[in-house]
């Protein structure tokens, strides 16, 4: 592994190194995944603070349906300069971050995501998925990037975000993450929320930036169970194999393959989601079009006749 690490560029690692049965696949094997999604705290401010804030702001109006404009052409960045640092500097209130742990809660269990992802019809058995956790974590300040004329960029502060479930369709993470940040910040009502999982309605809902989610964990505690530990016992071949500790266990220490991927986590790839956005501002953006520039969202519309076909596929989320 050492070797390997040591001929790959410093932002991609490998974590572990164990031998698995010939018929393994990481996909298809796991039973639970975790994903982390980074929330910078501006998200929860409320909707008449982000209107003022953006209220020396002005751009052309057009129709965001017409596939010859591009949002980013019309929304520009230096468009929202005098903004960003404002919303830089805001902080959480404890209330704040209660409010979203709650709201984080009404999505766990067996519900419908239809109105969370695309393409999909409200009928779709497929659209149904378990959601084992959705907690938020304590906020965390980020240090501000250093320029190259020796000035600092201001430090940032971020809610991280897990959510832990089987599998997840597409967009489904990010819709979830803008429903519930909306919720704890009071642009969007409980009632509307669990009128999104009825399949007898049809609502628009946002997706949020891409660039706040990643993969955080695999479980495959069925295969170490079952191939490992009791191979032979299940009818397998009895031969040395490890199991593949890369989630933590309730009262045990983590593994070194777990301390690694926590590492790897907070020295680079959350560093790298804040100087994303430093450099392309891209949760602003959202934050703007989401409030101020459109207000469409969350509006039960007429229920479609939608192909029932089943797809060939059903797409996880991207990381």
């Amino acid at each position: 592994r050492l070797i390997v690490n040591s001929n790959l560029p410093s932002d991609i690692q490998v974590l572990d190194i164990k031998r698995t049965t010939r018929s393994f696949c990481s996909r298809t094997a796991r039973d639970k995944v975790r994903y982390q999604y980074m929330v910078p705290s501006f998200l929860l401010m409320p909707p008449d603070e982000v209107k003022r804030a953006f209220v020396d702001v002005k751009v052309e109006e057009f129709d965001r349906n017409d596939p010859e404009k591009n949002l980013n052409d019309v929304v520009k960045l230096e468009m929202l300069q005098n903004t960003r640092g404002f919303l830089a500097d805001y902080r959480v209130s404890n209330e704040q971050v209660e409010n979203l742990r709650k709201s984080l809660a009404i999505f766990e269990g067996t519900k419908s995501f239809h109105n969370y992802t695309r393409k999909l019809s409200s009928s779709d058995a497929s659209t149904s998925r378990f959601i084992m956790k959705f907690a938020s974590l304590d906020p965390v300040i980020m240090p501000g990037l250093t320029n190259e004329d020796g000035s600092k960029s201001p430090d940032s502060q971020w809610v991280p975000v897990q959510i832990t479930g089987q599998s997840f369709l597409l967009n489904q993470i990010r819709k979830m993450v803008s429903a519930a940040v909306d919720l704890a910040r009071g642009a969007v009502t409980h009632e509307q929320i669990e009128q999104s999982f009825s399949r007898q309605n049809l609502m628009k809902v946002d997706v949020a930036p891409a660039q706040g989610l990643f993969l955080d964990r695999s479980s495959f505690e069925m295969y170490n169970e079952h191939k490992v530990k009791n191979a032979a016992k299940n009818g397998g071949e009895s031969v040395d194999r490890d199991t593949l500790d890369w989630f933590e266990a309730e009262g045990k220490e983590l593994s070194p393959a777990v301390k690694r991927t926590e590492k790897l986590k907070n020295n680079t790839i959350i560093p790298h989601i804040v100087k994303e956005e430093t450099e392309e501002g891209n949760f602003v953006k959202y934050l703007y079009t989401h409030d101020v520039l459109f207000n469409d969202t969350y509006q039960i519309r007429e229920l479609e006749i939608r192909s029932k076909k089943k797809p060939d596929g059903v797409k996880e989320e991207p990381t």
